[in-house]
């Protein structure tokens, strides 16, 4: 039984792994975060006076490249389920 999950645990981690990789090379803006979040995580740890706002900053850095993979996800999603032009994937986009 905790062979399994181990072994479930260490597949999601690489599958991860393998995801952000995929977005690194197809995702430009993906790849220019990455680059300013290099400076800015820094930044946020020597600017922020408290651990809350140390947190904070370097927290919002993370929360932007979370959501540019979720949306490199659903964008990808939208793509795999037609190619054809239709509004609502354009809204989903």
């Amino acid at each position: 039984m905790i062979g399994r999950s181990v072994k479930r645990l260490y597949n999601a981690f690489f599958y991860s792994v393998d995801g952000i990789c995929a977005c690194m090379k197809s995702e430009q803006a993906f790849r220019l975060e990455i680059y300013f979040s290099l400076i800015l995580v820094p930044l946020g740890l020597w600017l922020g006076d408290t651990t809350s706002q140390k947190i904070l900053l370097v927290g919002s850095v993370f929360t932007v490249l979370i959501v540019e993979l979720v949306n490199s996800a659903i964008e990808r999603v939208v793509d795999r389920i037609s190619s054809e032009r239709h509004e609502l994937s354009k809204e989903a986009k």
